[in-house]
């Protein structure tokens, strides 16, 4: 999928069971910095001017998110800041920090002037605020939150065989599921954090993972049609296909790419894949398990030279070794212009 799916504003359309979330997002993103001079006041004067000139000009956005967590509310509806509604409000903040370049260390002043008020009108109803600072893009928590508060919603929608609900809570699913794998790959090992930086974030890992398999994936069957958190890798080829396609290699020529779910492999099979030549397939299921890869190949035949290049992410060459069953190892050498021999 081309579109950034922590940017909500994208949900009305790609994600509409997930209605209640956008239209949140969307209360949020409306605020304007005009009307109420206190907050001209409070962000102008007593934080954003005591950091640094520079942080000054980002006084339009102080206003906005002191707005949207109701700094001078009295109305009950607006201090009703669950914890769904602040997440969707994280989510948004993080956006426009992106946008606006705004550091951490702004929101760091802003949300510190904001506890200290609250603390002391008594007023515990409030978004408290965590700093994932050392880490690449945080708006990615606040997806894997918002994830977990709908997850309800996100199991109706799948449930649904015969409406295309189905098919978008599965990308909704796939798309949540890439980031959490490309996130716990980044910061986590062994469920615990590379370095003490990233302990709160591989515990939000953890959460995620616990609530996704007991909630969602163990759930009437849905295990037929959303990857698993504990088979991730083979699980993502073989029931997301959006995730296939954005590995395929681009040519200019005529592709043919291999997948679980074509030939009726099963995927939690590890190396038993099919390879495609000229209309010919090869099982390499009588491969040696030390042998057994897991190899996603491009094919690209051109018509002009009756060429055949077999292309892996990019690599020039590479070596494929067979362990037949009469011990012997034939070794292919599949590089275009290679001088070795073999």
């Amino acid at each position: 999928m081309s579109k950034d799916i922590t940017d909500i504003e994208n949900w009305k359309d790609d994600y509409p069971f997930l209605e209640k979330v956008w239209e949140t997002y969307k209360k949020f993103d409306n605020t304007t910095e005009d009307g109420n001079n206190n907050y001209d006041v409070i962000c102008g004067s007593y934080i954003l001017n005591q950091i640094n000139e520079e942080a000054s000009r980002h006084k339009g956005f102080c206003i906005r998110l002191m707005k949207n967590l109701r700094y001078f509310s009295s109305e009950d509806d607006y201090y009703n800041l669950t914890q769904e509604r602040c997440n969707i409000l994280f989510n948004w903040m993080y956006k426009l920090m992106n946008e606006q370049n705004i550091t951490s260390n702004i929101i760091y002043k802003l949300f510190e002037r904001y506890n200290e008020d609250m603390q002391s009108q008594k007023n515990h109803n409030i978004c408290h605020y965590f700093q994932y600072n050392k880490i690449h893009k945080p708006i990615n928590i606040t997806l894997l939150d918002i994830f977990n508060d709908n997850i309800s919603n996100i199991e109706t929608a799948l449930k649904k065989k015969d409406s295309p609900s189905r098919n978008t809570g599965r990308n909704f699913v796939c798309e949540c599921v890439k980031i959490y794998k490309d996130m716990n790959n980044l910061y986590c090992a062994n469920g615990r954090g590379i370095n003490d930086d990233y302990s709160s974030v591989c515990l939000k890992l953890t959460q995620f993972k616990s609530s996704y398999m007991r909630y969602l994936y163990y759930k009437d069957n849905l295990s037929s049609i959303i990857p698993s958190l504990d088979n991730i890798n083979n699980d993502l080829f073989a029931k997301c296909p959006e995730y296939e396609k954005r590995l395929e290699l681009g040519s200019d020529g005529r592709k043919t790419q291999e997948r679980y779910s074509e030939n009726g492999l099963n995927p939690a099979t590890e190396g038993q894949r099919i390879f495609s030549e000229a209309g010919r397939t090869t099982n390499l299921g009588d491969v040696d398990n030390s042998m057994k890869k897991t190899i996603t190949t491009t094919i690209v035949h051109n018509d002009n030279t009756n060429k055949i290049k077999i292309i892996l992410n990019d690599i020039y060459k590479f070596i494929i070794c067979i362990k037949l069953k009469n011990s012997y190892t034939i070794i292919f050498n599949l590089s275009n212009n290679s001088k070795e021999k073999i």
